[in-house]
């Protein structure tokens, strides 16, 4: 694939990422007429959520939150989806622009052939050659900024899974116990519950608990309850399940739900010895689990810093900011010394940054440590204390182009990730940026 296709995909990408689709329900029900199943996806649980998984042509996902119209700050709504799931998008500038056009030259009609010879013979040479090189630069610049919505990369729509709408031998529905991100990563939460939504001290963007409190999931998932759901997901699809994304909220106990997660580990391992598996923790103080966790058969981590600024992180992680970013440092150092390079990351929020070459030189001391960033812009989500918040698509390209760069100089390759959201990419273009600096 050209570096323009490259280009293309990892600009759309980014604006699917920060903006988000409108969604009519007009255009639902024509989608489920042609017997799509089809909802807006995730409205809870750990990490992005609020949206559904679309692929691009050259394999690459995107978890695109989906808003019921009107919703003024997306540029693109959905158009249609085909029974083989394309997708069709349109640029509502565009429509608004062609229904604004079809009601101009509509009004135009209704006056009579002379009456506009008459106007137009009034105008003096000068003043309609300045008009005609007007509507001309007009038309030009409106080709142009329309190119991407006339021709927008195509994209499908990750199918609903078939084994969603089954149970196992509990009764419980699949879905509740795991989700398919994209179409190769089993997701979970093994313990949906986190301390700091007890005193009123979550991020200000989680929604963990919201997902049980709308009964979508369990609050907590065992072994042998994933065991069942990889086989049923891979007996549907060879695809699923290819890899796991284990998550889990911080537990009151000293270990912060590390023996948890060893437990899950050894069971899924009994059955499944060579699936690639992530984790997600925070920092705890007994870093010894790192090479017990990694020996159970994880085989990459998340330690997730989110917010570099500190006075935002005070703000909008009260709890988890008492844990200092050279803590964090730390942790990543240790981590890589254990798990390996390129299989340690940390999510990064952007959308909080007050001044962008500061938060750059903020980005350029974490990924300094070798870290892999999961970079990916803040999202409302209903239910939480987190009000709207926008980062601007320029801005998050530049972001991204800036850290391809910074993996480049560090040595860093989130190509050679193993396991969890860096190599699944649907909520992060990092792979996408760093291929197009690479050529590929």
């Amino acid at each position: 694939m050209g570096d323009q296709q490259l280009a293309e995909i990892l600009r759309f990408k980014s604006i699917l990422l920060c903006e988000g689709l409108e969604v009519s329900e007009d255009v639902i029900q024509a989608i489920q007429k042609v017997g799509i199943q089809f909802d807006m996806g995730r409205q809870g649980g750990a990490g992005p959520a609020g949206g559904r998984y679309f692929k691009f042509s050259n394999g690459s996902m995107v978890n695109t939150p989906l808003y019921r119209a009107p919703y003024e700050y997306a540029t693109y709504r959905l158009k249609s989806i085909s029974p083989t799931y394309e997708v069709q998008l349109e640029s509502k500038e565009d429509k608004e622009s062609k229904e604004s056009k079809e009601s101009k030259e509509s009004k135009e009609s209704k006056e009579s052939k002379e009456d506009k010879e008459s106007k137009e013979s009034k105008e003096s040479k000068e003043d309609k050659e300045s008009k005609e090189s007007k509507e001309s630069k007009e038309s030009k610049e409106s080709k142009e900024n329309s190119k991407i919505p006339n021709n927008h990369p195509p994209i499908t729509l990750i199918p609903t899974p078939g084994f969603y709408s089954q149970t196992n031998e509990e009764e419980i529905p699949y879905k509740k116990i795991a989700l398919m991100h994209g179409d190769e990563t089993l997701a979970t939460t093994i313990n949906q519950r986190c301390r700091y939504w007890e005193g009123n001290q979550q991020c200000q963007f989680c929604g963990l608990e919201l997902s049980l409190r709308s009964d979508a999931t369990i609050e907590v998932k065992s072994g042998k309850q994933l065991v069942d759901t990889i086989g049923i997901a891979r007996s549907e699809d060879s695809q699923y399940a290819k890899h796991l994304t284990l998550t889990i909220g911080t537990t009151p106990t000293q270990d912060k739900g590390m023996q948890e997660y060893l437990d899950v580990i050894s069971t899924i391992r009994q059955t499944y010895p060579k699936v690639p598996i992530h984790i997600q923790i925070e920092p705890m103080k007994d870093m010894t689990w790192y090479q017990r966790i990694k020996d159970a058969g994880a085989n990459t981590i998340g330690i997730h810093l989110e917010i570099l600024d500190n006075d935002a992180r005070s703000k909008i992680c009260p709890g988890k900011a008492h844990i200092s970013k050279e803590t964090y440092y730390q942790h990543w150092d240790h981590a890589i010394a254990v798990f390996g390079k390129n299989q340690v990351s940390t999510f990064i929020l952007t959308g909080f940054y007050k001044d962008l070459n500061q938060f750059k030189e903020q980005l350029r001391e974490a990924l300094s440590h070798g870290v892999l960033p999961v970079i990916t812009p803040a999202r409302h989500l209903n239910g939480t204390h987190l009000p709207p918040t926008y980062t601007p698509v320029a801005d998050f390209l530049e972001i991204l182009k800036f850290t391809a760069k910074m993996c480049r100089e560090f040595g860093s390759d989130p190509t050679a990730n193993k396991a969890g959201c860096i190599r699944c990419g649907g909520c992060s273009p990092l792979i996408d940026a760093y291929r197009l600096q690479d050529g590929e």
